[in-house]
């Protein structure tokens, strides 16, 4: 009993508790986000997500929005084959801590993304509201913007039937 504790305790140790399996639109958010990140011209090294920090999906009626926060480090291959498993990490390649929303349609439509991957020992040159903003922009991209109705938003008078 007390060597299956031991074991246990060791494999609860092992695990990264930040390391969670990610959902199937977490995943897919995450590879369009990479797709993004590797299209940009100053970008002449494939990147490899090393860590994701943060990941959340909100199903919305347009879609499916989610917010990942990630860190990717630079690998000993060029941009254009950064899916090739071969592509192995530099170890002291350029980190880049990034933020994405990505709003998902239906049938893999992307409706909206922000990919925002500065190197880390940059300081930033916007503000966090600035990227929340854009954030949030993402999130409505798709949605009827008269889709939500609140108490008291429309009144409607019936007049009774003359006596």
């Amino acid at each position: 009993m007390k060597r299956l504790l031991i074991t246990l305790a060791l494999c609860l140790g092992a695990l990264d508790p930040g390391r969670a399996e990610l959902s199937a639109s977490q995943r897919q958010g995450l590879q369009v986000a990479l797709a993004e990140f590797h299209q940009h011209p100053p970008v002449h090294w494939a990147f490899r997500e090393t860590s994701v920090d943060r990941a959340t999906d909100k199903p919305l009626p347009a879609g499916i929005f989610v917010r990942l926060e990630f860190k990717l480090q630079q690998t000993n291959c060029r941009k254009e084959d950064w899916k090739k498993p071969e592509c192995k990490i530099k170890p002291n390649g350029r980190k880049r801590t990034c933020l994405a929303c990505i709003k998902l349609g239906s049938e893999d439509r992307v409706l909206g993304r922000l990919v925002h991957c500065p190197i880390q020992t940059q300081a930033p040159q916007e503000p966090e509201g600035h990227r929340e903003a854009q954030c949030s922009r993402v999130e409505r991209a798709g949605e009827d913007p008269h889709g939500y109705y609140f108490p008291g938003q429309f009144a409607f008078f019936k007049a009774l039937p003359p006596d």
